[in-house]
């Protein structure tokens, strides 16, 4: 019978700008795909408020341009060498701008993207992502890092 798998993913935050102090990131929130049963592969779309990866930047102002880009892993690790297959697709990030007009952008995270900051000078993105349990994966926790890098263009 397939178990559930406890599930974590750490998210490091990085930032790369020609002037720093300008420039604002933080890491809000990990990805976190909760229990995950052997067998069965589990999505987290970004869209999900509670189990969707979440960072924060804060630029120098509107019209300001940036440059995300994420350095993603393949596999998540766990017990005893386990790994774990992690995948991100094409509409497995997304970025918003917090004012009340902004909309969505959704992009894939394997590429870097382009941003323009139109409605606020800061902005979220979440990321989600697919794993791919075998059916005797082995329990226990898994993890990795995410790297995000916003740069100011």
């Amino acid at each position: 019978m397939p178990r559930p798998l406890p599930l974590a993913f750490a998210a490091l935050v990085g930032s790369a700008a020609p002037c720093s102090a300008q420039l604002l990131v933080q890491g809000i929130r990990d990805l976190d795909f909760g229990p995950v049963i052997q067998g069965i592969a589990t999505s987290v779309p970004p869209t999900d408020p509670i189990r969707s990866g979440q960072f924060y930047f804060r630029t120098p102002g509107l019209g300001t341009r940036i440059r995300i880009q994420f350095t993603l892993p393949t596999r998540l690790n766990g017990p005893a060498g386990a790994r774990l297959p992690i995948s991100f697709g094409a509409n497995d990030a997304m970025a918003r701008g917090t004012a009340p007009a902004s909309a969505p952008a959704f992009f894939n995270p394997n590429g870097a993207v382009v941003y323009q900051m139109v409605t606020s000078p800061d902005a979220n993105v979440w990321i989600g992502g697919r794993v791919t349990p075998a059916a005797n994966q082995a329990v226990g926790s898994y993890t990795n890092t995410i790297v995000i890098t916003v740069t100011i263009l």
